[in-house]
């Protein structure tokens, strides 16, 4: 069987996004993933099936910490000799696609999930745009998870970039993410935050971060409480304060305000999104989000911002609503709608699961992704 490394920089990659996908891949391959330290570490080598090599990446630049595990993923590779390095997250991207250069591994995949450049300002986007160029540089596969950021990546490679079925970079278990709660389950779940059965509810999951636009968020649903007292907001997610910190003001009204809650990173979201009336992402930049395919798939309805990704999943008018991105008045009269105008938020919430199941289900992403796999060893080959 032939050996497949796959690199990512942090274990919650494995935990959420891109969890099943080493399980998946194991059947036709001798997989190990390499990431940094977690405390779930064990976990994820159980659900997944294989082994977990640690070293010390890390999300910040170091120049001294990266070149050691530039040497140390070098030598790895040398000795086990896998014949695809397939690389996800830039640090991971980077390294991983340099040190199988050299060690000469024949397939070097990287998947770009996101361009953290385009919100980057100076010098650090300089270092990040050299950060994109020397992995595609270095690799001889390139994919992407979004139609949309292909044209972006033509502007850094002259390399053919390709996307997996119709774009993410898992697709979605359908089957996992549906809404199978009883009344009386949801009820009981409600209670924990104090929300009535008719609260209108707004849901949002990932890095609470100025990036994702928390900012706006925060600031839209205080305007909106003001004139609906029915209105709660359930932020499930981690601080990042030292990367790409949030506001005082919008950290000082998640800590004040007794309708928003703040709930720590889940690895399991279900329960969060089961007594939720709407899915919000007023993110700045996405590669292709799954956490809203998910929520889509659960049967929610979509608010995202109109950029890469976010206006692939989101069908305007069908399963979700578009708006401008760090636009509070865009975004506030798209959720607004949703309050008051039932039968919208019934068409709406009538289309979103099939919308998913139909483009992004996760059994006919793991046909393709194998077939892309079998076709560039073939291809190479001949």
């Amino acid at each position: 069987m032939k050996r497949m490394v796959i690199l990512v920089t942090v274990p919650i990659v494995l935990e959420t996004w891109f969890k099943g996908q080493p399980k998946f891949l194991s059947s036709y391959y001798d997989v190990e993933i390499i990431t940094s330290n977690g405390d779930n570490i064990k976990d994820i080598e159980n659900f997944e099936g294989v082994k977990i090599k640690i070293v010390d990446f890390n999300r910040k630049i170091n120049l001294l910490k990266d070149m050691k595990v530039l040497i140390s993923l070098f030598f790895h590779f040398l000795k086990s000799k896998p014949s695809i390095v397939y690389t996800l997250t830039p640090k991971a991207g980077l390294l991983g696609m340099i040190a199988s250069y050299f060690a000469q591994v024949p397939f070097r995949v990287h998947s770009v999930v996101g361009l953290p450049h385009l919100e980057a300002k100076g010098i650090k986007r300089e270092v990040l745009l050299l950060t994109e160029k020397l992995t595609y540089l270095f690799s001889n596969h390139l994919y992407c998870n979004s139609l949309n950021l292909v044209k972006e990546i033509n502007n850094l490679t002259q390399k053919k970039v390709k996307v997996i079925a119709n774009g993410s970079v898992n697709g979605v278990d359908t089957q996992y993410f549906k809404d199978r709660y009883s009344e009386d389950e949801k009820g009981i779940l409600r209670a924990k935050y104090d929300i009535l059965k008719d609260d209108f509810v707004l849901i949002y999951v990932g890095r609470v971060v100025k990036d994702k636009g928390i900012n706006e968020l925060i600031l839209v649903f205080e305007q909106l409480s003001e004139k609906y007292n029915n209105l709660k907001l359930l932020l499930v997610g981690d601080f990042e304060s030292d990367l790409n910190p949030i506001s005082y003001k919008s950290k000082q009204a998640i800590d004040t305000n007794k309708n928003i809650f703040h709930i720590k990173f889940q690895q399991d979201i279900r329960d969060y999104l089961a007594i939720s009336s709407l899915f919000v992402l007023p993110s700045y930049r996405e590669g292709l989000p799954n956490v809203l395919i998910e929520a889509g798939s659960f049967g929610l309805p979509l608010v995202a911002t109109n950029i890469n990704g976010c206006n692939e999943i989101i069908v305007d008018g069908d399963n979700g609503a578009l708006v401008d991105a760090k636009d509070t008045k865009s975004l506030y009269v798209a959720i607004e709608r949703f309050i008051v105008d039932e039968k919208y938020y019934s068409f709406i919430k009538s289309n979103s699961r099939k919308n998913i199941k139909d483009r992004y289900s996760q059994q006919y992403f793991y046909k393709k992704l194998h077939e892309e796999f079998e076709n560039i060893e073939v291809k190479s080959c001949a």
